[in-house]
């Protein structure tokens, strides 16, 4: 099985990962393999509905294990097959019940931050402000589990990051800024992280082309990874690297190396 040709371990004033999906393999195996030589491994929960999508038991405690042995910090993606903003009450309470199953299976792990998605359709009835009033109505019932605010990062998805800035002052949570996202979006990764910096505790990185993103980092648009440059050399958070196969890693990889 492939590898990566050098070690990043420590090379960065930011922590550097990728994701948990790189190899068609378990959880724990991507963390062995990618373990030596990444200091971070985004772990992702994209399902949460069907009936053993999640790790055993035994897979957690293999990743607690290798956690420690190979010097790592874990980062979770939580399930995106729930709605937080849904006009249906009954929808909100069962996006809260599987993340919290979720956060609550993870934290042995310790991650650095728990990156959830509040979904946002512009065409339901009520628009921004119904769409608002029903996220802040399920992420206060989200908290009320006593979980740390600033340990819960929202993800830019492709609406406009200003749109979260009421929620993230009423609860004092953190930011993902995911650059392919706001760059598909139209927006601009560099402003919202100037706009967020203060509360940006992990960065998506992956390139974005032609409507297209989670792609190599060396497809960014002539001139676009000027502005991630800019952003990377003042972070101090994670990094991962949210690509897929190890081809996509293993070019982003060698992008980075070059270019930084």
């Amino acid at each position: 099985m492939n590898n990566p040709e050098h070690s990043f371990k420590g090379l960065y004033p930011f922590r550097l990962g990728t994701t948990s999906f790189i190899y068609p393999d378990l959880y724990s195996e991507n963390v062995r393999k990618l373990g030596p030589y990444l200091d971070e491994i985004e772990l992702l929960f994209f399902e949460s509905r069907e009936p053993g999508c999640l790790p055993s038991d035994y897979e957690i405690n293999e990743l607690v294990r290798l956690k420690s042995e190979l010097d790592l910090t874990f980062n979770v993606h939580l399930p995106t097959d729930v709605d937080l903003s849904s006009p249906d009450p009954s929808e909100r309470e069962t996006a809260v019940a599987n993340l919290m199953t979720v956060i609550t299976m993870t934290q042995p792990l310790e991650p650095v931050t728990w990156t959830l998605h509040v979904p946002y359709d512009p065409r339901r009835p009520g628009g921004e402000s119904l769409w608002r009033t029903y996220s802040c109505k399920a992420m206060k019932s989200l908290l009320a589990h006593g979980i740390e605010p600033r340990s819960l990062s929202v993800e830019t998805l492709m609406y406009p990051a200003d749109m979260l800035k009421p929620m993230l002052e009423e609860f004092d949570l953190s930011m993902c800024l995911d650059v392919g996202h706001v760059i598909i979006g139209g927006g601009d990764p560099l402003s919202v992280y100037e706009a967020f910096k203060e509360r940006i505790s992990i960065i998506h990185l992956h390139g974005a082309k032609n409507g297209s993103d989670h792609l190599p980092l060396d497809q960014f648009e002539p001139g676009e990874f000027a502005k991630i440059r800019t952003i990377l050399k003042d972070f101090s958070g994670t990094v991962s690297i949210e690509v897929f196969s190890f081809n996509d890693l293993e070019r982003s990889l060698r992008y980075l190396r070059d270019d930084l």
